[in-house]
């Protein structure tokens, strides 16, 4: 908005004084004008009567010489302020009272001066000028007379007018004191009245301004005046409307950025220059790399050149509308689709980033699960396919070596169904886990119990087995069975990796609430960076996967187990103080 230098109440005042001067100025103009001429009339005619007078004097003196129309002259301008001058048909100046009758000659002629030439014609005239002889203003009346003895002469009687203009500079002033009084009361009568004005008009002053700083519930009480009562109601009903109208788009705006910070997926909205403006709660918790998102290039933030060239033409294309895209960013996977508005006028795009990380790890976990699966079911059917062929084939071989192939054949077959059991109890462990009854557990029992059951597998590398439990972790909170099937596998897995003669150890401690249980061994341990995969389904080291037979389950079902049972599982790898080893480590909650 263009401001305006000029309070209201500086142009009213100008404006009244402007209408003032007009008002006060004309009629004043026009009372001097008609004064002064009815004046100039008057003082005219005054003059011309002495004329009359002094005229009638000089045609009864009975003039021989000028010496004595001189002296005659001088004696009557003595009396008075006039000045009398005779000049005769030529213009010549014959006498003047003011100029010695001896210097009379040295008079410029008057036959030019304009109340000689009307006097001349018309037998009377005057003019009103300044004096150069004596410095001011005179009135020239000249009468056209006849002396007998100087023939036709005119005469003329200078007056001073000085005494009108006096008057008229009094007159005016005064009027112009009086316009100048008038001015300053109009004035101040304005400056108060605008101010009683401006006091009434503060309540729509203090709404416009409460309105403006966002409080639209407030009203105006009390009209300034019956002219104002329109304007009052115009502008309560647009609070009202205004108050309405904030209210629903607040209302709305709510509702909008609950349903964003709702959505799982990330949102992000972009501005026609390609620029962030807007994003949602999710965004934020997920891409926390930045400070400030704000103003920024997808490039800048996601750092990735495909991304920016498909936001870049959905907003500068009219018939590209939606792109969609995979991009990877910080380790995970997202599915991005770019979407433009119909009206571009605020925003240029939206961005809608969803999370597919665990999507492509369940598939790479299918994939693997698949090939994982069927080596291993491959492996002991092409030996039971091929034994059994064998045996079909050759009768002789059925005699001598039946016996012995039969064995290979159960052997394959019991790994076989070993897999798929552990399959089997994995899908059951995830798909019924709230099929486990929690309870107090006494731990020794179930550690001493699971040791019995995998002993044949240790007894031929001569395993040295050993318990170190604190008195604080004789309980916890979990259910038997699912507890040694977790040991137990632990012991196979330690007893597959451990050299002749090596040493399987459990170790128990409390940590605030949990007590933390560990299967440690002394075999050649798990390198760093598999050991997040190594509770992954199939997953093996791959160091022995060729060495050490196995389904790669048995650690995936000790994670559901512990996971059902309220607690975690890790590994710890090498053990603290040596180069090689491995803890098993898992967390349960301590039995109160």
């Amino acid at each position: 908005m263009k401001k305006n230098r000029l309070s209201l109440k500086i142009k009213l005042i100008f404006s009244f004084w402007a209408a003032l001067i007009i008002a006060l100025a004309i009629p004043s103009y026009y009372f001097l004008e008609t004064v002064e001429e009815e004046m100039k009339k008057e003082m005219v005619q005054s003059v011309g009567e002495r004329m009359s007078i002094l005229a009638w004097a000089l045609a009864r003196n009975d003039f021989q010489h000028l010496e004595e129309l001189d002296a005659v002259i001088r004696e009557i301008a003595r009396t008075s302020v006039d000045r009398i001058t005779v000049i005769d048909s030529g213009g010549r100046v014959l006498v003047d009272s003011m100029v010695p009758l001896d210097e009379i000659r040295l008079v410029e002629n008057h036959g030019f001066r304009p109340e000689f030439l009307q006097a001349v014609q018309d037998g009377h005239g005057y003019s009103i000028r300044h004096s150069r002889t004596v410095d001011r203003h005179l009135i020239y009346y000249a009468r056209k007379t006849d002396l007998t003895q100087f023939g036709a002469v005119v005469l003329r009687m200078a007056t001073p007018y000085a005494t009108m203009e006096s008057f008229f500079m009094r007159v005016s002033t005064v009027l112009w004191q009086m316009m100048l009084l008038s001015l300053i009361l109009a004035g101040l009568l304005v400056f108060l009245l605008v101010r009683r004005l401006t006091l009434k008009l503060q309540p729509m002053i203090s709404l416009a301004q409460a309105i403006g700083g966002g409080n639209y519930a407030t009203r105006i009480t009390v009209s300034p005046g019956k002219e104002f009562d329109p304007l009052v109601v115009a502008i309560n009903d647009m609070a009202q409307n205004i108050e309405s109208n904030i209210d629903l788009v607040s209302a709305q705006k709510t509702e909008l950025r609950t349903i964003l910070d709702g959505i799982k997926d990330d949102l992000v909205a972009l501005d026609n220059n390609g620029r962030i403006m807007s994003f949602n709660r999710a965004f934020v918790a997920h891409f926390n790399h930045h400070e400030n998102f704000l103003g920024k290039r997808p490039l800048e933030v996601f750092l990735n050149n495909e991304l920016q060239e498909c936001c870049d033409e959905v907003i500068a294309s009219d018939s590209v509308r939606n792109k969609s895209l995979e991009i990877k960013f910080r380790e995970k996977d997202y599915a991005v689709n770019i979407v433009s508005p119909e009206d571009r006028k605020r925003i240029g795009a939206i961005l809608v980033f969803h999370d597919i990380t665990h999507i492509r790890r369940l598939e790479s976990i299918r994939k693997d699960f698949v090939a994982n699966a069927s080596h291993e079911l491959r492996t002991p059917l092409t030996s039971i396919k091929g034994y059994t062929e064998t045996l079909l084939e050759n009768r002789e071989l059925l005699e001598k070596r039946g016996a012995e192939f039969l064995e290979i054949i159960t052997r394959n077959t019991n790994n076989m169904i070993r897999l798929l059991d552990d399959i089997l109890q994995l899908s059951k462990i995830e798909s019924e886990p709230e099929k486990i009854v929690l309870g107090n557990v006494a731990l020794q029992p179930v550690i001493e119990n699971s040791w019995r059951n995998c002993g044949h597998y240790a007894d031929h590398k001569h395993i040295r087995f050993s318990m170190e439990l604190h008195p604080d972790c004789a309980h916890v909170i979990g259910e038997a069975e699912a507890l040694r099937q977790v040991l137990q596998n632990l012991f196979e897995n330690s007893i597959k990796y451990v050299p002749v003669h090596g040493e399987i150890k459990v170790i128990c401690r409390k940590e605030d609430d949990r007590v933390l249980v560990g299967v440690q061994d002394n075999g050649p341990g798990i390198p760093r960076e598999e050991q997040q995969r190594v509770f992954e389904r199939f997953y093996r080291v791959k160091k022995f996967k060729n060495k050490v037979k196995g389904t790669g389950l048995g650690l995936a079902i000790c994670k559901n187990i512990i996971r059902n049972l309220g607690g975690e599982i890790w590994v710890q790898s090498p053990v603290p103080g040596a180069d090689s080893g491995s803890i098993f480590w898992f967390s349960l909650r301590k039995s109160l």
